[in-house]
């Protein structure tokens, strides 16, 4: 087994930004290119990326435009969202790893928000993809949540849109949602959370017109415990992609060693996570995206 290695991107629009790989002996084997949920830098995955080595799948752990090694921040002046990190960001990383393993299928997934940026990329036809891994995420479209999640995601809209153009960005870390975030993010967050719909500003994609079309095969992982990825937002989300490729386990504690797993605490078990993912990647055998 190899050590990490460092990946240097430099975009289209000249952001800069790191991402470490995770390879294994075997040059050509998958790649799954994994992206962070909202203000969470690739690190943190880890044990996530050591773990599917053991079981014969590379990983690549990008920080995302604005947070860890991103040469970027999140300010008045210095805008962006979905579009950058799908359209621009996401571009160059899929382009730099084939140009890095040029022999190796290579998937896209996430965990959270980076989940669903995955899934709107793979939408949007990108060479040499050839899936999707999604952990613990969803729609974050009101209505899929009840009670005191529903409240905090209306609200979250509502703050985003007062505090967003009053300070240039909106400062998530003070509501336990993210932290430093660009407002167009923001921006583009909330337009799913009230219509339900992806609508990438300043993009001429019809991101809900690709997910319908998309053939890739898809694996979203759920769990019982999750208050924000709960199974009905998970369910939405999967929901998009109506070609019949894509696969949904929601797990509970019994599916899990008797531990239950939720948003973030799956992260801290990647021996219950990594081998499935691993053997759904290893067992599909899609072409990649032209």
């Amino acid at each position: 087994m190899t050590d990490t290695q460092v990946l240097s991107i430099t975009t289209s629009d000249q952001h800069r930004v790191d991402a470490t790989v995770y390879p294994t002996d075997d040059a050509n084997a998958p790649v799954l290119i994994f992206l962070s949920a909202l203000g969470t830098p690739a690190k943190v995955y880890r044990h996530f990326g050591r773990e599917l080595v053991k079981h014969g799948v590379q990983m690549c752990a990008p920080d995302w435009r604005g947070i860890g090694s991103s040469s970027v921040r999140a300010g008045r002046g210095s805008d962006f969202g979905y579009r950058h990190l799908v359209e621009i960001d996401l571009a160059a990383l899929i382009q730099a790893v084939h140009q890095r393993f040029p022999d190796a299928p290579i998937w896209l997934g996430g965990h959270s928000l980076g989940g669903q940026l995955a899934l709107l990329s793979a939408a949007a036809h990108p060479p040499h993809v050839c899936g999707v891994v999604l952990t613990a995420s969803g729609s974050v479209h009101w209505p899929c949540y009840s009670g005191k999640l529903r409240i905090a995601v209306r609200s979250l809209v509502l703050l985003s849109r007062l505090l967003s153009p009053l300070m240039g960005y909106f400062p998530g870390s003070r509501f336990g949602f993210g932290g430093r975030e660009a407002a167009g993010v923001m921006r583009d967050w909330s337009h799913l959370a009230v219509t339900g719909e992806y609508r990438l500003q300043g993009s001429n994609v019809d991101y809900e017109k690709s997910l319908h079309a998309l053939k890739l095969p898809v694996l979203m992982i759920s769990f019982a415990a999750d208050l924000w990825s709960p199974l009905k937002a998970a369910s939405a989300l999967v929901r998009k992609v109506t070609s019949g490729s894509a696969v949904h386990w929601h797990w509970g504690a019994s599916d899990t060693a008797g531990i239950a797993l939720d948003h973030y605490s799956w992260i801290k078990h990647p021996g219950l996570v990594a081998p499935a993912v691993a053997k759904f990647i290893r067992q599909s055998r899609a072409a990649p995206s032209k």
